[in-house]
């Protein structure tokens, strides 16, 4: 699905402005960037209402090309998502880590949320 492509994988274990904000600046990277750059979010959580809070989100703020699912709340075990984190940012190509980006609880603001999106869009150009 998202092959050999540079990709922002962002997990989170709530929705907050902070993450709302950072949906948002990667639907404009994705609109604005190369069309091989790809975006998903996976909301970490058991909350039986997750999946509708997310297209809610995805409706509000006019997200279609970002990817918004919801995984269990400690989300991939591959991926050993920090305990104390509140939104991991892995940027990875060819499934290659190249960054990796770590919040803790209310520590993802707006500003937070632009240095995210300038590191994936020198993600996206990196050679």
């Amino acid at each position: 699905m998202l092959g050999n492509s540079p990709v922002a994988a962002v997990f989170a274990r709530e929705i907050t402005p902070g993450l709302t904000s950072l949906v948002k600046k990667l639907e404009q990277a994705a609109e604005a960037g190369s069309p091989k750059t790809k975006a998903f979010v996976v909301l970490m959580t058991d909350d039986d209402k997750a999946d509708s809070k997310l297209k809610d989100l995805a409706k509000a703020e006019k997200i279609d090309k970002v990817l918004l699912m919801v995984d269990n709340p400690t989300g991939p075990k591959s991926l050993k998502i920090a305990k104390d984190a509140d939104v991991t940012v892995v940027l990875y190509t060819e499934k290659t880590v190249k960054k990796t980006l770590t919040f803790e609880k209310g520590k993802l603001t707006d500003k937070a949320a632009d240095e995210v999106a300038a590191a994936v869009k020198e993600h996206a150009t990196a050679k």
